[in-house]
């Protein structure tokens, strides 16, 4: 179900418009697509784009927005500015999308069961490569993010993209042999690394040579 919120007109540009919105509890946006040729800028309800823009899946959450015109259109959130230390929301920039026009979107990854895995379970590292899979969609089948239940996974087992189900319309741009995530074996806590034996071996090497010196005396 998209989100409904309003884009409403605003007068002036520059840091020192947008500083005076924001006092007032707006922040400034900008919408644009394929079919406007010219941005409309405008200012949004800073409450209600902070909602949306601080969710996990901001990225993929569909957006009814309402231009100051009265039109609505479908959109997707393209861009958040945010403040350096406060992380509050400063900007942001909406992107049209056409019912019948693919688009890019960055699906985020979620894991299930990760610390409770059959895997780990055994001592093993559970690993998530992919935080995201980049794909081309058709605007309503736009997944807000992809589950992945690491339950029954085991020690040395992956998950890759292509394992994943995925919409109808989508087109991976993210390698479909890329892995998720997996479980892997730790290193034995007895194995002894290279760099520890090679003291070892040349102290013996030193000893047979000091040896030899000697008989030849």
């Amino acid at each position: 179900m998209a989100i409904k919120i309003k884009l409403a007109s605003r007068a002036g540009t520059g840091k020192g418009t947008c500083r005076k919105l924001r006092a007032k509890g707006v922040a400034p946006a900008v919408f644009y697509g394929p079919e406007f040729k010219e941005s409309v800028v405008g200012a949004v309800d800073l409450r209600e784009i902070s909602r949306v823009a601080n969710a996990p899946n901001w990225e993929t959450n569909m957006i009814d927005l309402e231009l100051p015109d009265g039109r609505v259109e479908m959109a997707l959130l393209r861009d958040v500015q945010r403040h350096t230390l406060t992380r509050n929301v400063l900007h942001v920039d909406f992107y049209q999308l056409m019912k019948d026009h693919k688009v890019k979107v960055a699906v985020p990854v979620r894991l299930l069961n990760k610390d409770t895995s059959a895997g780990v379970k055994m001592g093993g590292v559970l690993e998530q490569p992919l935080r995201e899979i980049e794909m081309m969609v058709l605007p309503r089948e736009i997944p807000a993010e992809i589950v992945i239940d690491a339950a029954k996974m085991q020690l040395g087992g992956e998950r890759f993209v292509r394992e994943l189900e995925m919409p109808e319309s989508a087109e991976l741009v993210t390698p479909e042999d890329s892995v998720v995530v997996m479980i892997t074996r730790p290193r034995s806590i007895t194995e002894t690394p290279e760099s520890a034996e090679a003291p070892a071996e040349v102290e013996v090497v030193g000893k047979g040579k000091r040896k030899e010196e000697e008989s030849e005396e």
